[in-house]
């Protein structure tokens, strides 16, 4: 991940499609363009239930102060449509689909503290996660929007969580819904998800600016 990479903002690649096409003209205008931000009125929510995960496979190169997490198999399978990679500071922890700049701790299978984590959830059952459910009942920090990270579509959340802990709040909480994976025949959302009090705890070093340039270095491969 270069040094200038770090000036942008992720927030600023999540667009809908109007703008999209905005975007591309001004393009061949001008080096800079100004990207305008949304606000708009929260709703209220109930308490949600943390999203499960799915354990994943992985391996990570160092390079430069960033290690360079890449996914090409999935259980053992390498009948992946779209493989991906992405780099995260050299000094976090990882394990599988976790990152923490701290000693990640799994109390159970789908309770990790851990502020940053990917999954991959069937497409077919989506509506009816816990995560969808999250989605649809958070107050929302900045608008829904759409847009591009590594060649592929996404659509950023932007929310506040109250979590499953007696209603107490679990702060900010950033998702990214990605394109479709096709693993052995089966379609599956990519995920990327940040929490910034992971099971209402507070971790050191647990930016949100981490997790942004964590996705602005996506890059897809097959």
């Amino acid at each position: 991940m270069s040094e200038s990479r770090g000036v942008l903002n992720l927030d600023n690649l999540m667009k809908n499609n109007n703008l999209n096409k905005i975007v591309i003209i001004i393009s061949f205008l001008a080096i800079n363009s100004v990207w305008g931000y949304f606000t708009f009125n929260r709703e209220n929510k109930e308490n949600i239930v943390l999203p499960a995960s799915t354990p994943i496979e992985s391996r990570a190169q160092e390079n430069y102060g960033f290690k360079t997490f890449v996914f090409d198999n999935f259980h053992g399978s390498t009948d992946i449509s779209d493989k991906f990679q992405f780099q995260y500071p050299a000094n976090w922890h990882n394990e599988d689909q976790y990152f923490s700049p701290q000693k990640i701790k799994f109390y159970t299978l789908y309770s990790v503290k851990a502020p940053i984590h990917f999954d991959l959830v069937l497409a077919e059952i989506f509506d009816q996660t816990e995560l969808k459910y999250q989605i649809d009942n958070s107050k929302r920090i900045t608008p829904d929007s759409t847009g591009q990270i590594g060649g592929r579509d996404f659509k950023k959340y932007d929310l506040i969580d109250y979590g499953s802990y007696g209603g107490e709040s679990s702060g900010r909480v950033k998702i990214f819904v990605g394109p479709k994976i096709k693993i052995d025949g089966d379609d599956y959302l990519l995920v990327f998800y940040w929490e910034e009090k992971p099971l209402t705890a507070i971790i050191s070093g647990n930016n949100v600016e981490v997790f942004d340039n964590m996705l602005l270095s996506l890059k897809f491969f097959h």
